[in-house]
C-alpha cells in the first residue's frame, strides 16, 4: 500500500503596492528576503526611513540601509555638520525599547569618557551622538556610532573550512583583550555578551572606503509591502485585532518601503586585493537562538540523542517554573551565534547595532525573556558540540554516580570523541569520581601592554554595550549567549564579575581557529535541558569541580544531586582540550600545548580563579613577532 501523502504547506500571500497598482502576491521565501517584517511597522515598532530622509534638524542625511535587528534599523548617514559618515541606529518606539536604548546611551557615555589614552580604548566602538526623533506616530530614540565593517562571524564564514589563520587570530585576540581590559579596569563594566557578532572589523581610512563603495556598489533597492493589522495577545495566543470598516480600509491602503540591507564591506589587506572591495553578506538565522543554516557546524553522522535519566513530573514542573521565573526584561540585548555593524541580546536580545547589522530577527519574547528565550528556541546555540577545553592539560575525571534506577547515556560531546576499543561498556560507569581540577599556574602581572612594532593587518572593536553592567551591581543575572555562557551564569550564581567575559573570549578564539563552537549544548525534551548538557560538556573537557562552586547558584539543585553528580546525565567521556586539538584538528603536540597554555587559564570553571584580561593580554601565545601573518582576510 502506498504511504499516505504528506500535507502540503498552505501558500501565504501578502498585499503589495506596485507601480501598476495594488496586488496580492505570494509571500517571498523568508530566507531570500532577510529583512524586517512589515508587521513591525505598526505602532510601537520601527520608524519608516527612506533614502535621503534627514534627522536632527537636517544634520544627518540617510544614504543607505546597513541592517536591522529586533530593536532597531541601522542606516548609513552623512553627518553634514562634521562632514563624515556615521551609522545611525533608529530604535523602535515602544516604551521597553526606548528604555533599553537610554540605558545603553548612559553606558556608552561612560565608556567614551573613562580614559581616552588607555591602549584598549580604540578597541571599543565609538559613540558619537544620540537624540530623539519625532515620527508620524511616535518618538524614536536614535544613537549614532562610528561606521564599522563586518563582524567576526563573517570572517569565520569565509574561513569555515579550515578556520581563520592563527596569526590573524592572535592579533584579534590581543585586541579584544585590550578592549576588555579597558571596559573592566577603567569603566568597571562587564560586557556580558562577547561573541563573534559583537566584535567588528574597523575600516582604515573609513571615509575613502565609504566613498569608493558608494561609487561602485548598486543603488539601494526596496519593495513596497502592505502593513498587516496589529495582533493583540492573550494568554500567549496571538489574536487578530478587530478593526472597524474605516480602519480596515485604511490599513489595506497603508504600505511601507522595506530597503535591502547593504552592510559596509571590509577592504582586504592583501596586496593582490588591495584595490578591490569585498561585500560580505551574512545569512542570518530565524532568531538569536538559531544560527544561520550556512553556519551549521554539526558533525556529519553524529547522533545527538542521549539516554539519560528521565525527569519525573515534579522535576519537570520545577524546572519549568524555575526557567520562567528567571526570565525577565533585559536592559539590553544579550546571547549565540552571528554583519557589519556597530553594536548589538543574550542570544542577544535585540538592542544593538551588532545584532541589527547581522540582521538577526527576534520575537518580543526573545528580548523580554532571557533564559526561557535563549534556552527554549535555540539553537541559541550554534550547532554541534565542539569539544571543550580543560583547565588542565591532563584529564581530570568527573563525578558520575548512578543510582540503580538510572539509565546512563553519553553526552553530545562524548559522541564526537574517538572510539576507545578498551573503553568500558555503556552499562559500566565511564567516569570515576575525582578531586577538583587544579587551577592553572598564575601568570605574572605585567604593568601595561606592549605596543606593536608596526600596524596590525586587522583591527577589531568590541560593539554592543547594550547588555553591559557594573561588575558588582548587576542589572540582571541572566547573561550571555548560550555557546559563550560561563559556568557561573549557567548555575545562576550572582557573584559573577568581569571574568565572565574572559570565558566568552576563550570560546570565541576557539571558534575562530576551528570554525566550530567550543560548547554547543542540546536539550532532549523532558530528559534533560541545554543547561544539563552544557554542564556535561564543560565537565568532560575541564574535569570535575568543587562542590562549593556547584552549589552556589539558583539552578544548582536542578543540575546536580546531593553528591555533586549531574542529576540527569550520568555517562560522560573525558576529552581534554590538548587531545581535541591533536586528534580532531591535527595540531602538533607542541602547538596544542601552546594553545592550551593560553586558553585554559581563561576557562577555569571557578570564576574566582579565572585569569583576567590584564593578566592574559601579554601572554606568550599572542606574540606574533617573526610570524608571517596571512593578511588576506
Amino acid at each position: 500500500m502506498a504511504p499516505p501523502k504528506q500535507p502540503q504547506p498552505c501558500a501565504k500571500f501578502q498585499y503589495v503596492v506596485t507601480a501598476a497598482g495594488p496586488k496580492i502576491v505570494p509571500v517571498p521565501d523568508v530566507e531570500s528576503k532577510d529583512e524586517e517584517s512589515p508587521a513591525d511597522y505598526n505602532s510601537g515598532g520601527y520608524l519608516q526611513v527612506k533614502i535621503r530622509d534627514t534627522f536632527k534638524e537636517g544634520r544627518y542625511v540617510v544614504v543607505r540601509k546597513l541592517g536591522w535587528g529586533h530593536f532597531s534599523t541601522v542606516w548609513l548617514v552623512k553627518d553634514l555638520q562634521e562632514n563624515r559618515h556615521s551609522a545611525l541606529k533608529v530604535v523602535k518606539s515602544a516604551g521597553r525599547y526606548a528604555e533599553t536604548a537610554r540605558d545603553e546611551i548612559k553606558l556608552l557615555r561612560q565608556v567614551a569618557s573613562a580614559n581616552p589614552s588607555h591602549p584598549g580604548r580604540e578597541h571599543v566602538v565609538s559613540f558619537l551622538d544620540s537624540f530623539q526623533h519625532c515620527g508620524p506616530e511616535d518618538i524614536h530614540v536614535c544613537i549614532v556610532f562610528e561606521p564599522l565593517g563586518e563582524n567576526l562571524l563573517a570572517l569565520i564564514e569565509r574561513h569555515k573550512k579550515k578556520g581563520v589563520p592563527q596569526g590573524l587570530v592572535k592579533v584579534i585576540a590581543k585586541q579584544v583583550l585590550l578592549g576588555l581590559m579597558y571596559l573592566h579596569d577603567e569603566c568597571d563594566l562587564v560586557h556580558t555578551d562577547i561573541k563573534p557578532e559583537n566584535i567588528m572589523l574597523a575600516i582604515p581610512d573609513v571615509e575613502s572606503h565609504i566613498q569608493q563603495e558608494l561609487s561602485t556598489s548598486q543603488s539601494p533597492t526596496c519593495r513596497k509591502v502592505g502593513v498587516p493589522l496589529p495582533k493583540a495577545t492573550r494568554s500567549g495566543m496571538a489574536i487578530p485585532k478587530r478593526a472597524s470598516t474605516a480602519e480596515y480600509s485604511y490599513r489595506q491602503q497603508r504600505h511601507v518601503q522595506i530597503f535591502d540591507s547593504q552592510p559596509l564591506s571590509s577592504p582586504s589587506q592583501s596586496p593582490k586585493m588591495r584595490n578591490g572591495l569585498v561585500m560580505s553578506r551574512i545569512s542570518s538565522g530565524a532568531s538569536l537562538n538559531e544560527p544561520p543554516a550556512s553556519v551549521n557546524k554539526k558533525l556529519p553522522g553524529i547522533d545527538v540523542t542521549k539516554t539519560p535519566v528521565k525527569k519525573d513530573s515534579a522535576d519537570s514542573v520545577a524546572e519549568s517554573s524555575s526557567s520562567s521565573g528567571s526570565s525577565g526584561t533585559t536592559l539590553s540585548s544579550p546571547s549565540s551565534a552571528m554583519v557589519s555593524s556597530i553594536s548589538g541580546t543574550s542570544s542577544t536580545p535585540p538592542t544593538s547595532l551588532g545584532s541589527a547589522m547581522s540582521r538577526l530577527t527576534l520575537s518580543d519574547s526573545d528580548c523580554l525573556s532571557r533564559r526561557s528565550t535563549l534556552d527554549s528556541q535555540i539553537s541559541e546555540g550554534k550547532n554541534s558540540a565542539s569539544p571543550t577545553e580543560s583547565s588542565d592539560p591532563t584529564p581530570v575525571p568527573s563525578t558520575s554516580t548512578s543510582s540503580s534506577n538510572t539509565i546512563p547515556g553519553p553526552s553530545l560531546l562524548s559522541q564526537t570523541a574517538p572510539r576507545d576499543p578498551h573503553a568500558p561498556t555503556p552499562d559500566a560507569p565511564s567516569v570515576e569520581p575525582a578531586p577538583s581540577s587544579p587551577a592553572p599556574p598564575q601568570l605574572p602581572e605585567e604593568p601595561l601592554v606592549e605596543e606593536p612594532a608596526s600596524l596590525p593587518p586587522i583591527m577589531v572593536k568590541i560593539a554592543d554595550l547594550g547588555n553591559a553592567t557594573p561588575s558588582k551591581r548587576h542589572y540582571t543575572e541572566d547573561i550571555q549567549t548560550r555557546q559563550y555562557r560561563c559556568p557561573e551564569a549557567i548555575l545562576g550564581r550572582s557573584d559573577w564579575g568581569c571574568t565572565a567575559d574572559i570565558w566568552s573570549v576563550a570560546c570565541v578564539i576557539f571558534e575562530l581557529l576551528t570554525a566550530e563552537y567550543l560548547f554547543d549544548p542540546q536539550g532532549q525534551g523532558e530528559l534533560f535541558t541545554k543547561d544539563d548538557d552544557h554542564m556535561a560538556q564543560i565537565i568532560e573537557l575541564l574535569g570535575d569541580f568543587p562542590m562549593d562552586v556547584k552549589m552556589g547558584g539558583k539552578f544548582s539543585r536542578e543540575l546536580f544531586d546531593s553528591t555533586g553528580a549531574l542529576r540527569y546525565i550520568k555517562s560522560l567521556k573525558l576529552w581534554p582540550l590538548k587531545n581535541v586539538m591533536m586528534e580532531k584538528y591535527s595540531y602538533t603536540e607542541q602547538d596544542a600545548q601552546a594553545l592550551c597554555d593560553f586558553l585554559l587559564p581563561m576557562l577555569v570553571i571557578d570564576h574566582r580563579e579565572r585569569a583576567s584580561a590584564h593578566k592574559m593580554v601579554n601572554h606568550p601565545w599572542l606574540d606574533v613577532s617573526g610570524l608571517e601573518i596571512d593578511d588576506d582576510f
